[in-house]
């Protein structure tokens, strides 16, 4: 029989996959939506909510729990350390939905059961940049090579992971999607430009490494683009700017000074690379860099005459990460971003006196970011912390499979970029390499693997083109 309607088997592959990360996520939540239990008998961290994600949730309570109380939402909240978008999403959920985090601010227990709601909505919100993103390529590409792109997106284990998380990467791929996805398009209205700027925008607010992405994106349509057209750019640099004009405002009216850039992305090369190099060139203990940079960061702020809390500051030397805690001792919130802008200078000022030891240290972070590891919300939710997993037999048992699986992902990827070379397809190969050399640049130096994943949207066009690559290989051999 004959049915009325066409089935496309790549929209039932995404519906069936966004079933399945329900799925996921009920069972994340059923199992991991508790407390860690310590040694003692004493009740430990939140199995799920922990580190980052506790860092956005609690700040987007907060800022929910200010709306509650009249506050103006450019004065709601606390000083802008890190990302900006992840906890005022939070915040959206919680004043919405009329949830709070904590039983109460002074105990800060976190109370269960409450975010199935939240997670669902983080799921559907990927899924349908998935449909948009095959809305645009279906035009433009082959149906055979459209569907390894888009069943790798939709279930390959190391984005999948993600979504039933609290972590800010599931958003972060739904925004990459959706702006990859407009890039793409053949021909562009002026208001395209408009729509690209504000994605682009909220791209560097799920995460500050995309901020300057907006720049080899420029290159590309100036490459691509007729001359004619190059006006058109300047909507996407007003869309871009007015959106960071407004963060910028809501830090100004908050802490009587207007900045884009958080103290945490000023200081983390810092606190990644140059604490090691430090401690390498005066032969110091972790103790003693302690020691030394509690002391550096006391010295600028008495020369510079910083008001700042000198009771708080006796713990600095003890604290994992001085500056952190330095910055903590501040008494007014505008001095906080001097004080960033000083920490920028010393890393600048530590990295080009030792540039060999740093690109030897970044080469060796650069090749140990790029192995995939699809177990980490496996070892995030069963491990207490990252320092306990990493010296467990558990990281040692997965670290074999977990290379098997790169080399098998990086072979096809490579197998695609052959392929797209081979068509002539440089406009759609040169966007995702800027795209693929532009997220790398930004964090493989730090060595995490969980911050490169973000590479993995671009790279499922070369797997796409690559699996396509090995059914002709297979039926040539047939034949």
């Amino acid at each position: 029989m004959k049915l009325p309607f066409k089935i496309d088997y790549i929209k039932i592959l995404i519906v069936l996959s966004f079933c399945f990360s329900l799925i996921v996520t009920k069972y994340y939540l059923d199992n991991y939506d508790a407390f860690h239990v310590e040694a003692n008998g004493q009740m430990g961290s939140h199995k799920m909510i922990k580190t980052d994600s506790l860092r956005y949730l609690e700040h987007g309570a907060l800022i929910s729990e200010d709306l509650k109380n009249g506050k103006n939402f450019f004065s709601t909240g606390k000083e802008h350390f890190t990302k900006y978008l992840p906890p005022r999403i939070a915040a959206a959920y919680y004043y919405f939905f009329d949830k709070n985090l904590f039983n109460n601010f002074d105990e800060k227990k976190i109370n269960l059961g409450i975010h199935l709601p939240y997670l669902v909505i983080q799921c559907l919100i990927y899924y349908l940049s998935l449909f948009f993103l095959y809305f645009i390529i279906s035009k433009k590409i082959q149906k055979n090579i459209c569907l390894p792109i888009l069943m790798f997106l939709a279930l390959e284990p190391t984005i999948f992971q993600y979504h039933g998380t609290f972590w800010s990467e599931s958003i972060f791929f739904s925004l990459q999607i959706i702006v990859f996805a407009l890039i793409l398009k053949d021909k562009f209205k002026f208001y395209d430009f408009l729509v690209i700027g504000f994605a682009l925008s909220l791209l560097s607010l799920q995460r500050q490494t995309a901020y300057f992405f907006i720049i080899p994106l420029t290159i590309y349509f100036l490459v691509n683009l007729k001359k004619n057209e190059y006006h058109k750019l300047l909507l996407m640099f007003l869309t871009f700017m007015i959106v960071q004009s407004f963060v910028g405002y809501n830090n100004f009216k908050r802490e009587g000074k207007f900045y884009i850039l958080t103290g945490d992305s000023k200081s983390a090369i810092f606190y990644n690379i140059g604490e090691k190099l430090i401690k390498e060139n005066n032969n110091f203990t972790t103790k003693e860099f302690r020691i030394n940079e509690a002391l550096v960061a006391k010295n600028w702020l008495e020369k510079n005459s910083i008001p700042y809390d000198e009771k708080k500051f006796e713990d600095v030397k003890k604290s994992l990460a001085p500056y952190s805690r330095a910055s903590n001792t501040i008494i007014n919130s505008k001095d906080k971003v001097l004080f960033a802008n000083f920490y920028v200078k010393r890393t600048v000022d530590v990295l080009l006196e030792n540039p060999w030891v740093t690109f030897k240290l970044i080469f060796k972070n650069t090749i140990h970011s790029l192995l995939l590891n699809p177990f980490h919300i496996y070892s995030d939710h069963n491990f207490t912390s990252g320092e306990l997993y990493y010296v467990s037999d558990t990281h040692d048992k997965l670290v074999p499979p977990r290379i098997a699986y790169s080399l098998l992902i990086y072979l096809v990827c490579l197998m695609g970029f052959f392929k797209l070379v081979k068509e002539k397809k440089y406009k759609l190969l040169s966007l995702i390499i800027v795209s693929i050399l532009y997220h790398l640049g930004m964090v493989s130096w730090h060595g995490n693997t969980r911050y490169t994943v973000p590479i993995l949207i671009y790279m499922s066009f070369l797997f796409g083109y690559g699996c396509n690559n090995l059914l002709l290989l297979k039926d040539k051999i047939n034949k």
